[in-house]
């Protein structure tokens, strides 16, 4: 399963250092999405992430090869334990999971949302490239 996809379906605890670097590695060979923020967004920089995964979520045409990485981003932040990401990604899975009847969106949902109450306990992928 390609790294950019995984925000709509792995939980929380799946996400260790190793698939922190294999996802900020996915980000960073991707082509870059038309915003000022989007290198600071690659680098787990959470309200760049924000201000990038909102502009394309109100886009009028939601487009996968946009919304995957701009969410991945998200979910990047939201595996460091920023609790806006968190909030964020929760919302986006709930959302679809409404919009497609998916328990599996749903679920995935809950456990963001019960990750924030845990609180950040995950360490951070920093790597240069």
């Amino acid at each position: 399963m390609p790294p950019l996809t995984w925000w709509r379906v792995l939980a929380p605890m799946v996400l260790d250092l190793d698939a922190q670097r294999r996802l900020r590695a996915a980000l960073l060979d991707t082509p870059p999405l038309p915003s000022s923020d989007w290198g600071a967004a690659c680098k787990a920089d959470p309200t760049a992430a924000i201000g990038v995964a909102i502009n394309v979520l109100a886009e009028g045409t939601i487009l996968p090869e946009r919304l995957d990485p701009a969410m991945s981003a998200i979910l990047l932040c939201a595996a460091l334990g920023d609790p806006a990401c968190i909030d964020l990604l929760a919302h986006v899975l709930g959302r679809r999971a409404r919009r497609r009847a998916d328990l599996g969106a749903l679920w995935l949902a809950r456990a963001w949302r019960s990750a924030a109450r845990r609180g950040p306990d995950r360490v951070t992928a920093v790597s240069e490239r």
